[in-house]
């Protein structure tokens, strides 16, 4: 197969610098026949010009059928092909995305596995069942004209010119690739409907192994050798060889294909995961390399006064271009037919608006509207795949990524995502970080003391075992449920609360948990003289009910129960939150409600309707006097911590996404950005004006993976994100 350029390029000397009112960027990709450009149009919005080679730019006939592929691609436009803008006067326009061509994804990622060539083989037949309405026979599938995007698969190419590996300097003499042929063409017989179908196998055969399925690439080995279907997916041989048959006749139609790879369709498929995460990181560095690049100052070019096709160089002598990874070039929405294109370790990505413009935020009434500034992610720094995760992973001294697993916890090292030491501990509960770079777990063995830069293990205090989660710290201190053993007896002597001096490895005190606090039913959260817990009993007790909530004081230097209270109705919802300023924030009657914890008092009520409306809050994070909620209709909020006031409202950019019970709110080490997190996405806001920074959205690894919420693991510079569960981890630079 011949090379395909793919990946961004500067432009050349000898390119355009416009093409009608479409300001080019960059080389996009260049085949035989044609070169894709990146472009802004008048309005800021990305997209693709693709345009004649400029040898056949003078090639009446070639022109004509160009305009022909183009006007074919407008014509079939719907699922898995690039939305169409404009296809006429020797231009073919269409919606930006990230994405890679199957050939280049093959070449440096490796043969798909076969839930991806089941998506890739329904998409693609999908597509055909539509053009075979429009032309008897396709001709423009090969590894160059299939696009993968992390949305799912686009073809690109709609005829024999844009499938074409040579051509002749007048248009006409188009080559194929051998291995891409079929036997009517080895034959000379006219093509069909069936040919079509017997390249779709070809390119499944070549994505599922590498190669094409004739180990004789020649007329007369594709014409009489049997297909060699080695390496595909077992389940997928049967279908490939039909249509690999060498008599059309007896070949599949396209609606059977896609009917045998999705029975519910390829959407379907595709909401289970689509794309490995290193596909996922190449694209998030196009869309990043995209982000990057300028538009042309439109006070120094004028545009064309009509909009054909500009082919004359741009000035003599142009300024050397900037790199196309600058940092600090202005982000982008690229809203072109509903998408929002964004760079990261995932993708950023806004569903389908029907062309309605972004929502912008709400403010609340007296406050300032902060102006949304929708862009992207930054790119990737890179991504790792994990293995039998249990436990909670940190960010340890800024420089570590410990990832507990069964036998075998891993530090990352923060910046590049490399391993720097792998061992055998078993990470259940915790780490939490200690001085220098000692990490504190809690084991079968007791707490045990390790080293996050080698992970070599300094000690272990086996007097303890059994913790719970860590409840709170402060500094050395930490306070946690767990179990004492008596070392005579060979014991348990009960579960009690301690609190631990982790430096010194001494218990500070310990009291008997007071009954109907498990380890595991218990938050905590420090105060400046108290230690506020919160327990939930058995939520199946009283059918139909919610969680009762039951909240705790007690004395964080003695240990000595102060009160234990609930609060009315407050006592059996599932939602309420405490601050270490003693303040409990709950859902409670339609409204998220303050109490102060000691008196019992209402301190306010925030709720009622209007655009800043508080809807079943789902999420809160207290920060200075700030408090950040995120609510079950996806909006996020900043509510004033003393009166209650709202002081921003911001809807998500992706404003059709499904209403979740699953939210997050999280923010970096400095307080900034502001992290919204849900099943779907990442959202950074800017925390006091309500601003979207960017969106991240990944990629999971198997159906079972949707629907978790997303995390954020933060150090200064760096922050990995990763769904619960989920093996899959992004780093992402942050500061």
């Amino acid at each position: 197969m011949a090379a395909i350029a793919d990946g961004l390029e500067q432009l050349r000397e000898a390119d355009p610098r416009r093409i009608g009112p479409y300001a080019l960027l960059a080389r996009l990709r260049e085949n035989a026949c044609a070169v894709e450009f990146v472009a802004r149009d008048a309005d800021g919005l990305t997209v693709t010009v693709t345009a004649p080679h400029p040898r056949l730019a003078g090639s009446r006939g070639f022109g004509r059928k160009f305009d022909a592929e183009s006007a074919l691609a407008a014509e079939v436009s719907g699922p898995w092909v690039a939305p169409v803008r404009e296809a006429a006067d020797g231009r073919l326009v269409a919606a930006y995305r990230p994405s890679l061509t199957l050939g280049s994804a093959v070449d440096r990622h490796g043969p798909l596995p076969e839930h991806t060539l089941r998506i890739l083989g329904a998409a693609l037949a999908e597509v055909l069942v539509r053009l075979h309405r429009h032309v008897p026979v396709h001709q423009g599938l090969a590894p160059h004209t299939v696009l993968l995007a992390a949305d799912g698969p686009l073809l690109a190419g709609f005829g024999p010119l844009a499938a074409a590996t040579d051509i002749g300097p007048d248009g006409a003499g188009l080559r194929l690739s051998l291995g891409f042929l079929t036997p009517e063409q080895v034959a000379r017989h006219t093509p069909g409907p069936a040919s079509d179908v017997f390249m779709l196998a070809l390119l499944l055969v070549y994505a599922a192994t590498g190669r094409t399925p004739f180990a004789a690439a020649t007329p007369d080995g594709i014409a009489t050798t049997a297909a060699d279907l080695t390496g595909v997916p077992e389940p997928l041989r049967p279908l490939l060889a039909r249509c690999l048959d060498k008599d059309p006749d007896r070949r599949p139609a396209p609606a059977d294909i896609a009917a045998a790879c999705a029975p519910g369709g390829a959407a379907a498929l595709l909401e289970a995961g689509w794309v490995s995460g290193p596909v996922v990181a190449e694209l998030s560095g196009q869309a990043a390399a995209v982000l990057a690049l300028e538009a042309p100052d439109p006070d120094q070019e004028t545009p064309p006064p009509d909009t054909r096709t500009t082919t004359e160089p741009g000035p003599q002598a142009p300024p050397a271009r900037p790199p196309l990874l600058t940092p600090g070039r202005r982000a982008f929405l690229g809203t072109a037919a509903g998408l929002a294109v964004g760079a990261g370790g995932g993708w950023a990505l806004a569903r389908s608006r029907e062309g309605r413009a972004a929502p912008e935020a709400k403010a609340a009434p007296g406050s300032q509207a902060p102006q949304r500034v929708a862009g992207a992610p930054p790119a990737a720094l890179w991504y790792y795949k994990a293995q039998d995760l249990i436990g909670n992973p940190c960010v340890a001294h800024d420089r570590t990524l410990i990832l507990p697993a069964y036998g075998r916890t891993v530090g990352l090292d923060l910046r590049t995502g490399k391993e720097r030491w792998a061992k055998e501990i078993l990470c259940a509960n915790g780490p939490v970080p200690l001085r220098d770079d000692l990490m504190l777990v809690s084991t079968d063995r007791g707490l045990l003391r390790f080293s996050s830069e080698t992970g070599t293990v300094r000690d272990t205090d086996a007097r303890l075992y059994g913790a719970g989660e860590i409840l709170a710290r402060d500094g050395d201190r930490l306070w946690f449920m767990g179990y004492v053993k008596d070392a005579k007896a060979d014991a348990d002597k009960g579960s009690f609360l301690i609190c631990y001096d982790a430096w010194a490895r001494e218990e500070v005190w310990r009291v008997e948990v007071p009954d109907g606090y498990e380890k595991d039913g218990v938050t905590g959260v420090l105060g400046e003289t108290a230690l506020f817990l919160q327990r939930y009993t058995d939520p199946t007790v009283g059918e139909g009910k919610d969680n009762p909530a039951v909240f705790l004081a007690v004395d964080r230097a003695t240990g000595r129960t102060r009160w234990e209270k609930s609060y009315g109705e407050v006592a059996v919802k599932n939602y309420a939150w405490l601050s270490s300023a003693g303040v409990l924030y709950a859902e409670d009657r339609s409204a998220l409600r303050a109490y102060d914890l000691e008196s019992g008092k209402e301190l306010w009520a925030k709720g009622g309707g209007g655009d800043d409306e508080i809807v079943a809050p789902r999420a809160l994070l207290a920060l200075g006097g700030a408090l950040y909620v995120a609510d079950s209709a996806r909006r996020t909020h900043r509510v004033d911590a003393r009166s209650g006031q709202t002081r921003w409202t911001m809807r998500p950019l992706n404003e059709y996404g499904e209403p979740t019970n699953y939210e997050g709110v999280a923010a970096g080490l400095s307080g900034t950005p502001l992290y919204r997190l849900d099943w779907e996405e990442i959202t950074a806001h800017d925390p006091e004006d309500g601003r979207i920074l960017w969106v991240f959205q990944g990629v999971g690894a198997s159906p079972e993976q949707r629907g978790l919420l997303w995390r954020i693991f933060s150090g200064t510079h760096t922050a990995v994100f990763s769904q619960e569960y989920s093996s899959d981890y992004f780093g992402l630079p942050v500061g």
